[in-house]
C-alpha cells in the first residue's frame, strides 16, 4: 500500500496578500519572536522566517475548506498511519515508523496554540489535521491521535 501522505510538502495556499506582523515563539524551549503572515479569514498562519519559512499551519475548517477548494483531501482517520506504517517492510516497528517519515518527508515543525497565542515545540513535534476532527502527532520515536481541538493550528498534509 502507498503512503496515503502522497504529496511530500505539506500543503500550502496563496499568501502573496496576506498581512504580516510579529508573533511570539518557543522554539528549543526559549522564548523568542518570528515573523508570521495572516490570512484575510484569520484561521492560516504562514512562517516568513526561520527553518521552517513558508510553512502554514491551519485551523480545522481552515484545513477542510481550503483542501476542498484544492481538490484535494486530508488523511480520514488514523488508520491511514496505521496502515502506511504496517506496510513498510523492516525488522521493528520503530524501523518501520523511522522509514515512514523519512518516505513522506515529515517535518518536526511546530504548533500554534489560539489560546497561549504561542507558535510552540518547533522542531520537536509534527502535528497534521485528520479530516475526522483528530489530529496525529508525530515524533522521532512515535505517534499518536488524539481529539479535535480548536484552538490549535496544525500543519496539513493531503491524500
Amino acid at each position: 500500500m502507498a503512503s496515503p501522505f502522497l504529496d511530500t510538502q505539506n500543503f500550502k495556499i496563496n499568501s502573496s496578500a496576506w498581512k504580516t506582523q510579529d508573533a511570539p515563539a518557543v522554539i528549543n524551549w526559549k522564548h523568542t519572536s518570528i515573523q508570521i503572515k495572516i490570512n484575510p479569514e484569520g484561521d492560516v498562519r504562514e512562517y516568513i522566517n526561520g527553518p521552517f519559512a513558508g510553512q502554514q499551519l491551519f485551523t480545522y475548517h481552515a484545513a477542510l475548506r481550503e483542501t476542498q477548494k484544492a481538490k484535494k483531501s486530508l488523511p480520514e482517520n488514523q488508520s491511514f498511519l496505521e496502515d502506511a506504517i504496517a506496510s513498510i517492510s523492516w525488522d521493528t516497528e520503530i524501523q518501520k515508523y523511522r522509514n515512514y517519515l523519512t518516505k513522506v518527508a515529515i517535518q518536526f515543525s511546530w504548533c500554534f496554540s489560539s489560546w497561549s497565542h504561542v507558535f510552540d515545540d518547533i522542531g520537536i513535534w509534527a502535528y497534521y489535521r485528520l479530516a475526522d476532527g483528530s489530529r496525529v502527532v508525530l515524533t522521532s520515536e512515535t505517534w499518536s491521535v488524539a481529539r479535535r481541538d480548536e484552538t490549535m493550528w496544525y500543519s496539513v498534509k493531503v491524500a
